[in-house]
């Protein structure tokens, strides 16, 4: 995960966002101090041990001269981050030798360096320090990186990050499985219950997003709306498809899965046996549509069509689970099978 940080801040550097730069390399140590010092609970102690260690030796060197020390780098991040203000507040800072009278940053990339300047006269001191940004950045990135790198097994990042592309491309699944999934599990865990979810084979959380952006955007009225920046409020209602199996996290109950079939398998003919409706729309799908793609989805597509009265209907349906496209391209197919229902 370091690594991901430290690419946002040389991609930051190159676009001369020297703040934002700063401000995510002022928060390195912070994120490597706690895997150092797991059980130090301040904050303050954390990141200056951290940085003394890893840094403070190599910016130190023994004329007396102020350097870019763990408690001013620490003192530098609380004025930034919490205050807006890149400055140094000496009055905080402990040691006496960098106690600073004047603290200045550079921005740019034409030089990295950092400068001391300490006068000492009879009836005068003064103790400066100029910072280039680019410098300080690359400085804490690199010892960072090397530190992550070096011990991993400190860290325990615990998070839920995709980007849209990925998430709403439908292409994979998502980097921890579904997440309201695992949510709901973690759920059941702490309270002592055994039963898990299980994600669904037609659907992840990544598609009835997608499938309501698109039929937002399949809709004059609600894609400006949106663009307006209104907020639309979708209800979908689930197709039996879709709803999450739950099943037991023991051994014993395993064989219990199967329970629900011998529960279905009831007397009354209606459950056992499809009407002619509904076997019409299994042989024609088992006959127009032979792509995996669809086969994964067969239920969805034979829902759409036995849970609507109307073309609209159909089309609707499908449009919660497909993208737009692709939803042209399946009721196309579907059309001899639909010439019975009203609408266009």
């Amino acid at each position: 995960m370091v690594e991901l940080y430290v690419n946002d801040i040389e991609n930051a550097l190159k676009n001369k966002s020297y703040f934002s730069a700063l401000a995510m390399s002022l928060a390195l140590p912070d994120i490597c101090g706690a895997a150092e010092y797991p059980n130090e609970t301040s904050t303050a102690k954390r990141y200056i041990e951290w940085y003394n260690k890893y840094l403070g030796e190599y910016m130190s060197d023994d004329s007396g001269n102020p350097y870019l020390s763990g408690e001013i780098v620490y003192n530098l991040r609380n004025t930034f981050l919490h205050a807006g203000s890149p400055n140094i507040d000496s009055n905080k800072i402990k040691d006496e030798a960098n106690q600073l009278d004047r603290f200045m940053l550079f921005l740019g990339d034409r030089t990295e360096m950092c400068v001391t300047l300490f006068i000492n006269t009879s009836i005068v001191k003064l103790r400066s320090m100029i910072v280039d940004v680019t410098y300080l950045c690359k400085t804490i990135c690199d010892c960072s990186l090397w530190y992550y790198k070096n011990n991993t097994n400190k860290f325990h990042f615990d998070f839920s990050i995709d980007t849209q592309d990925h998430f709403l491309s439908g292409e994979g699944k998502l980097p921890s499985g579904d997440p309201i999934i695992e949510a709901l599990n973690q759920k059941l865990e702490q309270s002592g219950d055994t039963r898990r979810f299980q994600e669904s084979q037609y659907h992840n959380m990544a598609d009835v997003i997608t499938g309501g952006f698109n039929y937002i955007f399949s809709n004059e009225e609600l894609k400006q709306r949106y663009l307006n920046g209104e907020e639309i409020k979708l209800v979908r209602t689930m197709l039996p498809t879709d709803t999450p199996v739950i099943t037991s996290n023991t051994e014993s109950t395993v064989k219990k899965e199967s329970a629900p079939k011998k529960k279905t398998a009831s007397p009354s003919k209606k459950k056992t046996k499809p009407d002619k409706r509904e076997a019409q729309v299994r042989s024609f799908f088992g006959q127009h549509f032979k792509e995996k793609k669809y086969k994964q989805k067969k239920e969805i597509i034979i829902q759409a069509i036995l849970k609507s009265k109307t073309k609209q209907q159909v089309n609707n349906a499908l449009m919660k689970s497909f993208a737009s496209e692709e939803t042209g391209v399946i009721y196309k197919r579907l059309s001899p099978l639909l010439a019975s229902l009203p609408g266009k």
